[in-house]
């Protein structure tokens, strides 16, 4: 049978990027800049998908007023802060983002994206003393980064498909040979052939609830876009062969149960100036790490409250400019409920995960950013160490600048027939089922057996009884998950990809049998020194999940030398 009898649509192309957030669009609009041909595929809209839609008021990581050796080093020491003493995170990663920022500072004015302040020049941001990496943070006016990147994307002739969600990769032997995708509003089945892919899609959190507390368990409130936190590209990548790492580690986040009403990022970062915080009777204490917050519930001096009342007029007035260019419309959800954003305390969230950590996801196996498969890269929330607009931004413009080296290189594409066919079989026949399993019923039971089995205290009998639970939701109702129309035929490909990432997470903290910063277990309280400076790395092989513990790269001496 041939290809064009299968699928709807045959697009062939040089480039297809997975996502139009900030990393694909950047990576994208610099691919065409080199004259390849680029199909960028979105299964939102790029003009305000992902966790950017509503804006951005600030872009950090650059060397300003400090070495970007010393950056690295800041980098690598709050992730520790985190997740426990060694390394978890490849510092090279960190150090090619931070030696690039300048450079895609220019490029970013090249795409019609001005990070100047109203006066034409740059806005630097005082860095508090526990800042991420230190160097210089800019203010930004981006309430309309993501349109302005969607028309750069267009008018440099990158093909945009809307409302189509990517399938999985089309794989030959040991390398990318494309993708399928869905168009989610006419039901068209797509086959894109691609010399090269990059991955740009967002975090992933949606195997447990959203931090912020509802009155319905079918709602979607999670910090950053619940859209982009299905894990559609780790999922891919997984499926394909291609490696995750540290999917064990989450994150407790410290972000307020009411976060509609205010970001949590401008409590403790903004301006340099921190918030204060405070236990449930009075008593001021500084902002904790998970283990911090674990032994104030013991004594029981939780719910824990942060505030800026202590902080000038002339601080929130500041606070005001950013939610114009970040999130206007929590300050209309606050005088909804009647806070009163200067004098509120804001209660943080209880100790439970909330998305996973950013030292976990797909793994880059070098400073280009590919992935473990030929010819696919990765940019953004998706990755383990090129995350947010610092990350993604010099990411996505480096792949772009770049992968026309690797893409002169490929020959003729081949594609494997079968492997077509099993896709579309996978992504349509929701549709032929009646009286099936709505796709957030699934969600939810996936969420509950991860707040239940997994959480944050973890134990060996607990996880194992999660894994026997979703494995039997996989078997009985994974099949009989229908949709009424095609645009349910998303809910579904991302149900899909939630619950092999659940097995990927709970099989990850099975093998971990350490207590070591924010992951605690029970059974295992003390951490394993021969885990220091070692990471978990999982892939699929031939429909097998394989698993092993590896050690994380240290940083190049030619970089220590460079960056001093």
């Amino acid at each position: 049978m041939k290809l064009e009898e299968i699928a709807d649509r045959v697009i062939e192309t040089d480039v297809l990027i997975m996502g139009g957030g900030i990393g694909g669009c950047c990576a994208a609009a610099k691919a065409a800049e080199h004259g390849l041909k680029v199909v960028l595929a979105e299964k939102a809209n790029p003009e305000r998908s992902g966790s950017a839609a509503m804006g951005i008021d600030h872009y950090g990581g650059f060397p300003k007023g400090t070495s970007v050796l010393n950056m690295v080093n800041k980098a690598q020491k709050f992730i520790s802060m985190t997740n426990g003493p060694g390394r978890f995170l490849d510092p090279n990663l960190n150090y090619k983002i931070y030696d690039s920022a300048f450079w895609a500072l220019e490029e970013l004015e090249k795409l019609g994206v001005s990070s100047k302040w109203d006066d034409g020049e740059y806005r630097w941001m005082p860095e508090p003393e526990n800042s991420m990496r230190g160097g210089g943070t800019l203010r930004v006016h981006w309430q309309n980064i993501k349109p302005q990147l969607a028309k750069t994307v267009k008018e440099r002739g990158v093909e945009i498909l809307q409302w189509t969600p990517i399938i999985d990769f089309l794989t030959n032997e040991d390398k990318i040979v494309g993708a399928t995708a869905l168009n989610s509003r006419t039901g068209e089945f797509i086959v894109i052939k691609a010399k090269a892919v990059v991955v740009a899609t967002g975090s992933f959190g949606r195997c447990y609830e959203g931090e912020t507390p509802l009155p319905g368990k079918y709602k979607f409130k999670y910090h950053f876009c619940p859209a982009s936190l299905s894990g559609d590209g780790h999922a891919a990548v997984y499926r394909a062969g291609g490696e995750l790492v540290n999917m064990e580690l989450t994150g407790f986040g410290f972000k307020i149960r009411d976060d509609l009403t205010i970001s949590y990022g401008n409590l403790p970062l903004n301006e340099g100036i921190p918030m204060k915080v405070f236990t449930w009777n009075g008593q001021e204490i500084l902002n904790p790490n998970t283990e911090q917050y674990a032994e104030l519930e013991k004594k029981g001096l939780t719910p824990i409250y942060e505030s800026i009342e202590n902080l000038s007029d002339d601080w929130h007035k500041r606070i005001e400019v950013c939610y114009t260019d970040e999130r206007l419309v929590s300050f209309k959800i606050a005088e909804d409920r009647g806070f009163n954003p200067k004098t509120h305390r804001y209660e943080l969230m209880a100790l439970k995960p909330y998305q996973f950590s950013l030292s976990s996801g797909v793994c880059l196996i070098n400073d280009e950013f590919q992935t473990s498969i030929k010819g696919l890269y990765a940019t953004g929330d998706c990755t383990a160490g090129a995350t947010g607009c610092s990350g993604s931004i010099p990411s996505g413009l480096y792949i772009g600048d770049n992968i026309y080296k690797f893409v002169n290189t490929v020959g003729k594409i081949s594609i494997n027939i079968e492997q077509v066919m099993a896709h579309k079989e996978l992504a349509m026949s929701p549709l032929d089922i009646q009286n099936g399993i709505e796709p957030m019923e699934l969600e939810c039971s996936v969420r509950h057996i991860c707040e239940r089995y997994v959480g944050i205290n973890k134990s060996e009998g607990k996880l194992r009884e999660g894994l026997r639970r979703l494995n039997s939701l996989k078997r009985e109702f994974l099949p009989k998950l229908m949709a009424k129309t095609p645009h349910y035929l998303t809910r579904c490909l991302e149900i899909r990809n939630i619950m092999d990432l659940a097995e990927v997470h709970i099989y990850a903290c099975l093998e971990r049998k350490e207590t070591r910063g924010g992951f605690f277990r029970a059974d295992y309280p003390q951490i394993d020194p021969l885990r220091t400076n070692m990471a978990t790395y999982q892939r699929m092989e031939n429909g097998k999940s394989i698993l092993e513990i590896r050690e994380v790269p240290d940083l190049k001496q030619e970089n220590i030398e460079k960056g001093c």
